[in-house]
């Protein structure tokens, strides 16, 4: 009778053995499928702001600006279309808000991260388009439309 037992301990380890491998196997495909759906997120949400984009109309005033006067590089110097992208959203985000907004809910509603780095940032920015006369700073860091109707 001994032996039967042995030999279902030994059939018992290895079904167990097999068990533990199958389970690692199992997490490391949820893993990879973490990562594929994460990536597909990504994609969908850069489709979309891409159809976003081109089909919103210019926002009023910012395209008549040059880039030196939003406070990017002058054209052709590397980096001046994107410049001049990041302060058309700025703009934007402006153009729907209700009332003077702070660096940090322009962050928000461009959905950068909210670590200090990307306020102070977007901060400078915002002090960009103050003096260039594109939005007015209607108390210390607390920005507005120039002529968005805002009581000082």
């Amino acid at each position: 009778m001994g032996s039967v037992l042995e030999q279902l301990e030994r059939r018992e380890a290895v079904a167990l053995a097999r068990v533990e491998e199958l389970r690692a196997e199992a997490l490391a495909v949820a893993d990879r499928l973490d990562a594929a759906r994460i990536e597909l997120s990504r994609l969908v949400i850069a489709r979309r702001t891409v159809v976003e984009v081109l089909a919103a109309p210019p926002v009023r005033g910012i395209d008549s600006v040059a880039p030196t006067a939003l406070g990017g590089p002058a054209p052709g110097v590397r980096g001046a279309l994107r410049d001049v992208t990041v302060y058309q959203r700025i703009a934007a985000v402006f153009a729907s808000a209700a009332g003077p907004l702070r660096a940090r809910e322009v962050g928000d509603a461009l959905g950068l991260g909210a670590e200090a780095k990307f306020t102070e940032a977007l901060r400078s920015k915002l002090k960009r388009l103050v003096a260039d006369g594109v939005l007015i700073e209607v108390e210390a860091g607390l920005f507005a439309r120039v002529g968005a109707g805002v009581a000082g």
